[in-house]
């Protein structure tokens, strides 16, 4: 369920860099905001800045802080974003969850992330090594290149999750055939649930896929990065 007009003050705490390309913003958390993993935000950073300014949280509802995760890049946004320094202000307009973006303990879920779409399965691994879950999810993490956001996080979870496993794809170079045909060997048939984050393309290609496979749509969550 989305939240609109909302109106939720928040304050900078540190600004991480995750990889050569990819940041994060940490805030402090306000007191009462609850979210559950999946969860996005809406933020005015003020000024005349407009577009690119929702994001699905990585921080899990566990941790004492928020936090975004994001690729730089040249729009105002992200220039902002990447200049925050700590006690600079921001506020959530708008919060909540699309597509039942979020994990069903009781069912089978496979996760397919697209680059920096790994944030919000980031928010969902991290909450279950907390909570002691014994939820099955598997992850499939395609990135162009070697630098996979919270590869330390994910691959020390993995000890934690006896039902996890999380699998790593560098697909530059790769033609969309082979890529295919390599998916079809990683991505499961018998998941109850699937659920999709990343670019709008890469959500579209791996959505086709799926329904080529024989993976029933309704089954499919999807979370799309597009303009970022």
């Amino acid at each position: 369920m989305a939240h609109q007009n909302v109106s939720i003050e928040l304050t900078v705490r540190s600004v991480r860099t995750e990889t050569p390309q990819h940041l994060s913003v940490v805030y402090d958390r306000p007191r009462g905001f609850e979210y559950e993993p999946g969860d996005w935000i809406d933020l005015d950073l003020g000024g005349e800045l407009k577009g690119g300014r929702t994001y699905s949280l990585s921080s899990s509802p566990t941790e004492p802080d928020l936090m975004i995760t994001f690729k730089e890049g040249l729009s105002e946004v992200k220039r902002a974003l990447a200049g925050s320094r700590p006690g600079d202000r921001a506020r959530i307009i708008a919060c909540g969850n699309d597509y039942d973006f979020q994990l069903d303990e009781r069912r089978v879920s496979q996760l397919i992330a697209g680059g920096v779409g790994v944030a919000p399965f980031r928010s969902m691994l991290k909450e279950m090594v907390d909570t002691g879950s014994r939820a099955s999810a598997d992850l499939l993490y395609l990135n162009q290149g070697p630098d996979f956001l919270f590869r330390d996080e994910l691959d020390a979870w993995q000890s934690v999750l006896p039902d996890t496993t999380v699998t790593y794809l560098q697909t530059r170079g790769m033609k969309r055939k082979e890529r295919e045909r390599l998916l079809r060997t990683l991505i499961p048939t018998d998941a109850h649930l699937y659920y999709i984050a990343g670019p709008a393309g890469m959500i579209e290609t791996t959505e086709e896929l799926l329904d080529a496979m024989g993976v029933d749509h309704d089954n499919i969550r999807i979370d799309s990065f597009d303009g970022y």
